[in-house]
């Protein structure tokens, strides 16, 4: 019987040694895009890469918790922070998305950051896109 080649990731998949947020494994171009922004940027002081893991509730009716692993935490060097989730703007409105979003918010009032999703909108406008 032959052998079943593996299917191939449609990810772009890597590590990426960051000046500001040390080896990074990224799960896209756009993660990675993003990062060499992020140390390009003479505002950003540092940045964290998946090192939060927040719960929130799957499933209302079972009470059902799930982990939450937002992308990147993003330290500004004027004391900012910002919590960022880089997505599709086409899957920014999925049930399991917006439940995720909530407890990235939740968690951004209590430790003073900002949510914000990085879409192909702001990848675009931030030049790292065409």
């Amino acid at each position: 019987m032959p052998k079943r080649s593996k299917k191939k990731s449609h990810y772009h998949t890597g590590t990426y040694p960051s000046i500001k947020g040390g080896e990074c494994s990224y799960r896209s171009g756009w993660e990675l895009a993003y990062m060499q922004y992020l140390d390009s940027n003479p505002d950003v002081a540092s940045f964290e890469y998946e090192t939060l893991k927040l719960p929130y509730i799957s499933n209302y009716k079972t009470a059902r918790v799930k982990w939450y692993i937002p992308d990147v935490l993003v330290n500004y060097v004027n004391g900012e922070k910002k919590l960022v989730e880089i997505k599709p703007k086409k899957k920014t409105e999925q049930a399991q998305i917006v439940k995720k979003a909530e407890a990235g918010r939740v968690w951004c009032s209590e430790h003073g950051a900002v949510y914000e999703f990085i879409t192909e909108i702001e990848l675009k406008q931030l030049g790292l896109m065409k």
